[in-house]
């Protein structure tokens, strides 16, 4: 179901096949190590459970860490995080500012070698604040329940802040005005995917 920003939630209808497409979720924005630990903070009602738990993780072949709580506390999660030795972790930036809040040092997140986030825009300020505690950048994406990650920052590619990256090579992502035309950079438009009449995108919801 999706989160119903816009109105009541609705069903999304999603074939088999739709996994296969969070490998890049995996494997291109969560960097997961196969010899690694993942963890991702996300309710399983929620689809981003489905996006940083299971689909691209197992693909991958990492182990994923499962943390649940009734309570988020920012200073629990930080010591499972470095009790456990996670190495690779996504988190709405949210938790990432609590963890700034909290007085986090460079040690709790010592293990982890790569940082994602997504769910909400990224404050610039959290992201310079993190990168000076852990020296990790933290890599934004941007998807929706009825597809898997459109725009991502890529690993190996620097992170631009106030950015959620470059459009998946999955999909042919366009940025549109009302009239249905792409716009130029530095204009607004709405993100759109294109996809060839008559023919099934993996990933995308069938209806």
């Amino acid at each position: 179901f999706t989160s119903g920003t816009t109105g009541m939630p609705k069903m999304v209808y999603h074939v088999h096949a739709y996994p296969i497409a969070h490998i890049v979720t995996a494997v291109y924005w969560h960097n997961v190590d196969p010899d690694g630990l993942h963890l991702t903070v996300s309710d399983t009602g929620w689809m981003k459970s489905m996006w940083g738990k299971l689909y691209g993780q197992w693909f991958a072949g990492t182990a994923v860490f499962v943390y649940d709580f009734e309570k988020f506390v920012p200073g629990d999660l930080l010591h499972v995080i470095k009790k456990h030795q996670v190495t690779s972790f996504c988190a709405p930036p949210t938790i990432y500012r609590f963890f700034i809040k909290e007085g986090m040092d460079s040690e709790s997140f010592q293990s982890v070698k790569y940082a994602t986030t997504a769910g909400e825009a990224l404050n610039p300020e959290v992201f310079k604040r993190f990168y000076e505690l852990t020296g990790l950048e933290l890599k934004e994406a941007f998807g929706q329940t009825e597809t898997t990650i459109m725009t991502l920052n890529l690993k190996g590619a620097p992170a631009k802040v106030g950015s959620m990256g470059k459009p998946s090579p999955l999909y042919q992502v366009e940025l549109i005005n009302e009239e249905g035309q792409a716009v130029p950079p530095g204009e607004v438009g709405e993100v759109v995917l294109k996809i060839p009449e008559g023919q099934w995108q993996v990933g995308v919801f069938h209806g």
